[in-house]
């Protein structure tokens, strides 16, 4: 691969759907969908903002492949897509504690999931690596992209898609620790 951390990438990525299999594994609709607190997010939820967020990324992935990708002008100030990259992907990481507020854009839909989610997410996933595999052929190291929260955001492609895997990492983290909850009262 041109770019070598990418076969570790969708190694860890092809993982997700073990993860995501391990989670729904004897889960109750009503496990899925149910919520700690207003402010809090159910297992659906969760998986809904995940598939809503990396959504916003696919035109983006489709025009790099397709080659008609530019990076923005404002990427000639190479420090900014260093920080905001190493920023935010630090901010996503699973381990990381701290309530972080989401873009408008990012936010799941309100209604009540089905366990269909678990193979609606599957097929997500599958797309998600592909679109990825498929934009192999340029150097992400090179190619900036703009946030899909913000325009005014940018960073190396390579941050974005580890940004990706450790915000799905973050969000599968935060519902099995409310399926863990919901256990140990039971």
């Amino acid at each position: 691969m041109k770019n070598e951390y990418l076969e570790e990438w969708i190694q860890n990525a092809a993982l997700i759907h073990h993860e995501i299999n391990e989670l729904f594994d004897g889960l109750s609709e009503d496990q899925l969908n149910n919520k700690p607190s207003p402010q809090k997010w159910s297992i659906g939820e969760q998986l809904e903002h995940l598939m809503v967020s990396n959504t916003l990324y696919f035109p983006k992935l489709k025009a790099i492949a397709a080659g008609k990708h530019k990076n923005p002008s404002a990427a000639r100030f190479t420090y900014l897509p260093q920080f905001f990259g190493k920023s935010i992907l630090k901010a996503v990481q699973p381990d990381n504690e701290k309530k972080l507020k989401t873009s408008r854009k990012f936010l799941p839909d309100q209604k009540h999931h089905t366990l269909q989610l678990k193979d609606k997410f599957s097929r997500h996933q599958d797309e998600l690596i592909e679109l990825v595999k498929n934009t192999n052929h340029i150097d992400h190291k090179k190619a900036i992209i703009t946030s899909p929260a913000n325009r005014l955001i940018f960073y190396y492609l390579e941050d974005a898609i580890k940004i990706i895997l450790a915000h799905e990492r973050r969000h599968i983290h935060q519902a099995q620790q409310l399926l863990d909850k919901k256990q140990a009262v039971a």
